[in-house]
């Protein structure tokens, strides 16, 4: 029986494609949508040396994103290029000042093409302003007032909750009343209707499976329509076109026993989380990884980002193909890259500290008297993001570091440093760190952190901490280095999860 692909994030789905191949095989099966287009290009057509803000406001799974990139090859439309900015990548020091120099760099080279059709930028990842305080969104707002002022750009801005657009509205409205386009400052977003779903499940399917029908997989136009019938009990919040889609796999998990199969050699949900520590470790973790508002999607590796690391290099090339990397991402395991603040290591190894060796070394340091005690190390531990993440919690996205963060990222750089030399050249070991971090992390949290504890039931795997949550189980891998290229974390974790695979795929043939 042939495996079902059907991805439901925009992500994912481009993951499945060559680069140069996602628009084509995106416009085999995304379903035009003339009512949200007529609106877009309403829009566009009014734009000729100024441009205008537009919020896309919709409910998570609605498509949203993949909309806006259909946007791209309809040809109807008064558009000359779609351009995205992710906000994850932004300087994480002033996120808003560097968000309005990409839209200042994008708006000068949009007056060369303007004869064409204004240029329409998409802001990615930053549905809310409410880490930033008062004046510094105000002083974006009104700075962007002045570049579309001569700017041919169309900006559209995805949001999810109706309160954030509400709120980014009025601090517009209190610097200018020209940023939006009259009566047109949100789009109101709701998807495909459902009368749709069946097909573009049907085309979905057939695309991301190279053609194949639904009968290849069990499943029928009947089985579809009798999904439908099931998603229309849903309440209206939870109807979404990626909860129909999960509702056709879990139809066709059943239809197959696949989950049965699967527990036969898997028996319980793996993660494998990376987590770097370095004083930049976060904004270039942030290259690598999806930010969500969602706990279960949030610092999910993103395949293609990897895999630019992988078809330019031979080696690597013989050992990954995409779909080897998919399931090492999202498949057979589920990955995730992490960071955790220099300082908060730091103060977990100094209060934690009962090597012998460590305590010597820790000695030789000046280590802020605050960071040996525990209590304060478990309240610094309690907010990053491996902490929320474990409690299912999603941190804030776009947050400045600044004040008692900044200083104390700085203070803790060189002990950092220092650390690092004596673990890798001094006699020291990584050990000792990740059983410190292990005893704060059990305590915060309450669960039962193993270090250097062998896997359950994947063969010759000692992570450097495991956690057994129950319904699912943790292998936490640090890397402790004070390299900042992106490579070195794209390096070591291709090689870790190339371990990881070894171990499922020699299991799975057993």
């Amino acid at each position: 029986m042939s495996e079902l692909i059907l991805e439901t994030s925009f992500e994912e789905l481009q993951s499945r494609f060559p680069q140069d191949q996602v628009s084509m095989k995106l416009m085999e099966f995304i379903e035009p949508l003339p009512e949200f287009e007529g609106q877009i290009n309403e829009i566009a057509n009014g734009i000729s040396t100024g441009g205008k803000l537009l919020f896309l406001l919709g409910r998570p799974g609605t498509g949203k994103s993949t909309f806006i990139q259909s946007l791209s090859w309809r040809p109807h439309l008064r558009i000359q290029n779609l351009t995205h900015v992710d906000a994850s990548l932004l300087n994480v020091e002033q996120p808003l000042g560097s968000l309005f120099e990409k839209l200042q760099k994008i708006g000068t080279e949009a007056i060369l093409v303007k004869d064409k059709g204004p240029t329409c930028v998409v802001i990615d990842y930053l549905e809310n302003l409410s880490d930033f305080d008062d004046s510094s969104i105000k002083g974006f707002f009104r700075k962007l007032n002045g570049l579309l002022r001569n700017n041919p750009l169309l900006i559209i801005w995805p949001v999810t909750q109706k309160e954030d657009v509400d709120d980014m509205i009025g601090y517009a409205r209190e610097v200018s009343g020209t940023l939006f386009f009259r009566s047109k400052e949100v789009i109101n977003f709701s998807g495909p209707p459902e009368s749709k779903f069946v097909d573009i499940a049907k085309r979905t399917i057939s695309v991301l499976n190279d053609g194949k029908e639904l009968s290849d997989f069990s499943l029928t136009t009947d089985a579809l329509e009798d999904v439908l019938s099931q998603f229309d009990k849903l309440p209206a919040v939870q109807r979404t076109l990626r909860e129909y889609l999960e509702l056709v796999k879990e139809s066709w998990r059943h239809a197959t026993d696949y989950q049965a199969r699967i527990r036969k050699y898997i028996p319980k949900s793996t993660e494998v989380w990376f987590i770097f520590s370095y004083s930049q470790a976060e904004s270039v973790v942030s290259q690598f990884v999806r930010r969500s508002h969602r706990a279960e999607d949030n610092w999910s590796a993103i395949h293609d980002k990897l895999f630019e690391y992988i078809h330019n290099n031979n080696q690597r090339s013989s050992v990954w193909d995409p779909k080897r990397l998919q399931l090492a991402l999202y498949g057979a395991i589920k990955t995730r890259i992490m960071f955790l603040p220099t300082n908060t290591l730091m103060s977990c190894t100094a209060a934690y500290a009962s090597n012998a060796g460590l305590v010597s070394f820790l000695g030789t340091q000046a280590i802020p008297k605050a960071w040996k005690d525990k209590a304060r190390a478990k309240r610094s531990l309690s907010r990053t993001a491996v902490y929320k993440q474990l409690m299912g919690e999603v941190p804030t996205v776009g947050k400045r570091k600044s004040g008692p963060a900044a200083v104390a990222l700085t203070q803790a750089k060189p002990l950092f440093e220092n650390f690092v030399d004596w673990m890798v050249n001094s006699g020291g070991t990584d050990k000792v760190a990740n059983k410190c971090v292990s005893d704060a992390l059990a305590e915060v949290t309450g669960f039962i952190v193993k270090p250097d504890s062998t896997h359950p039931w994947i063969p010759n795997i000692i992570p450097d901490l495991f956690l057994d949550l129950g319904h699912k189980q943790i292998c936490v891998e640090f890397h402790h280095t004070t390299k900042e290229e992106p490579g070195i974390i794209a390096d070591y974790v291709l090689k870790k999860l190339n371990i990881y695979m070894n171990q499922l795929e020699f299991l799975m043939k057993v």
